[in-house]
């Protein structure tokens, strides 16, 4: 049941953001929408902004992916995008509230990790110095998170295959080669 209650209120958050932004809705807004009594939302969750930290990792944990793999790295990287445009009412709510540095952390530490784990497997046999291997990781986490804003400051107005095939050329071969640059003789 709690986690339903959850869900239920993690349902009513996205619903209302849609009419609402995030610093306007109530914790009264949000039972009344699920039909439970304030104690059972406090039972959950400290506030509003404890519950959109939650929907938010409850849905990337579900949609993102954790790594990426060589044979689909494309699909894998753009997931991201994907995730955001298929929620952007929320997505940009956030984006636009106080909570917009914890969205783009998490989002960048899931970039990290999957560019990491995508690094790990072009780097293979090169012998590459571990404080430059994570630079480069990191530049390149640092590179989406920076499109992904500039994406989200202009509303998302971009058509969407452009954004993608703009992206994915830009990143075409590009860490491996960037990697290859590193490596030590």
């Amino acid at each position: 049941m709690a986690s339903s209650t959850k869900e239920a209120l993690a349902a009513a958050l996205k619903q209302m953001m849609t009419v609402k932004p995030i610093e306007k809705i109530t914790v009264k807004d949000l039972v009344e929408i699920c039909g439970v009594n304030r104690q059972t939302f406090y039972y959950h969750f400290d506030d509003v902004y404890d519950l959109l930290e939650w929907v938010f990792e409850q849905d990337a944990n579900r949609v993102l992916p954790k790594e990426i793999v060589r044979e689909h790295w494309r699909e894998d990287v753009m997931v991201f995008f994907e995730y955001l445009y298929d929620n952007s009412s929320f997505a940009l709510n956030v984006y636009h509230s106080d909570s917009r540095l914890y969205m783009l952390r998490y989002l960048k530490t899931r970039l990290q990790n999957c560019i990491h784990s995508f690094a790990v497997l072009v780097s293979e046999g090169r012998n590459i110095d571990r404080q430059d291997f994570e630079f480069v990781v990191e530049f390149y986490a640092n590179g989406i998170i920076g499109l992904i804003s500039q994406w989200l400051d202009l509303g998302m107005q971009l058509p969407k295959y452009i954004t993608k095939e703009r992206f994915l050329r830009l990143l075409d071969s590009s860490v491996e080669n960037m990697l290859e640059r590193f490596q030590l003789d």
